[in-house]
Order: C-alpha cells, then sequence, then structure tokens
C-alpha cells in the first residue's frame, strides 16, 4: 500500500504508520457482502489484494456497476459523500485483504495532514473519472469496441469474474457478449 500511496502522495514513514494505525486489515471470503442497499456508507476499503462487485439491484436483476480491483480503493462514494442511503451492494468476487477506514478517522486525518486531505481528492477525482469513462464508452462505443476496451485495460477480470457480470457491466446480455467474444476469435 504504501508504494501506491507514494505514487501519488509524498509521506514519511510517520504518517504512513499514523494512515495504517487508522484502519483494520481484514479478509473476506468470495461471494461475501460487503456493502448494502439502505445502508449510508460509512468506510472506504483499500484493497490489498482480491477483486469485488459494485452492482445494482433492480426489479430483481443484477446490474454490474463497477469492478474494484487490487491496490485501489473502494466504496459506494455517492453515498459515502452525500451521507444518503446507498443504492449498490459491494460483493467480493474473490477471497479479499482489505484494510477498512472509517469515514470519521479519514476525515480527522484529511483535516490534520494535507498529504491525506490530496490523497482524498485523488480518490474521489479518480472516482468520478471512472465513472465518465464508463459513461462516455457506453454513449460512443458499440459492444465490440466497449468489450476490447475492457480487455486491453483489465485482462485479469476476464480469468476470474463470471461472463454474465462482464455482460450485465458491459450493458449486454450474456449472448451478446457470447457473440462478439466469438466473433473476435474466428
Amino acid at each position: 500500500m504504501k508504494e501506491i500511496l507514494q505514487s501519488y502522495i509524498t509521506l514519511s514513514d510517520e504518517l504512513y504508520q499514523l494512515f495504517l494505525n487508522s484502519a483494520k486489515k481484514k479478509e473476506a471470503e468470495k461471494n461475501q457482502l460487503l456493502f448494502y442497499p439502505q445502508n449510508v456508507t460509512r468506510k472506504c476499503l483499500f484493497i490489498e489484494s482480491g477483486l469485488l462487485r459494485g452492482y445494482k439491484l433492480i426489479d430483481g436483476k443484477e446490474y454490474t456497476h463497477h469492478f474494484f480491483t487490487a491496490e485501489w480503493f473502494a466504496t459506494d462514494f455517492e453515498s459515502f459523500l452525500t451521507n444518503q442511503p446507498s443504492t449498490i451492494f459491494i460483493e467480493t468476487l474473490t477471497k479479499v485483504t482489505y484494510y477498512e477506514f472509517e469515514k470519521e478517522t479519514l476525515l480527522k486525518l484529511y483535516a490534520a495532514h494535507h498529504p491525506f486531505e490530496k490523497l482524498g481528492r485523488i480518490i474521489a477525482e479518480k472516482a468520478y473519472l471512472s465513472t465518465v469513462e464508463k459513461l462516455t464508452s457506453i454513449q460512443t462505443l458499440d459492444l465490440q469496441e466497449r468489450y476490447k476496451s475492457l480487455v486491453q485495460k483489465n485482462p485479469d477480470l476476464f480469468q476470474k469474474v463470471p461472463q454474465k457480470y462482464i455482460a450485465s457491466y458491459l450493458g449486454v446480455s450474456e449472448q451478446s457478449l457470447s457473440r462478439i467474444k466469438n466473433k473476435l476469435i474466428s
């Protein structure tokens, strides 16, 4: 985690230790729900290893909106920022090791130490840009281009995630995704 953080902010050993001591290190098995809708999100996770999926349940159907990968942060940012009830589930797709930070603790770190305030801004910016990128791809790229882009950005995802979740993330049926994959292979 230290190397990742230091690629964005300057941290002394003392500040890094303060950050680390502010979190609880946890593990979760595959298929475990970590965040639930209807609850206000008051925590942010740094994923040390593993993979998470954020999804909404609408009329009994799951819609994957985000995959959270190792070496970055995961939360329902909308709920975290607005203190409104969450609308998403976040579940583990693999065994996960993570650091859990309480919102109040992070806010105190932001107020007391400029590097952490900068880190909070960077996390928010990356979350925003990820959302904009996904929206833009849905609006401007056809399925084949969206699929290729996802493969290029995160090839490991296809080894770890069931096809139904990838199809849902891309906004198509599993059958449509299969047709695109077969077309690209032939």
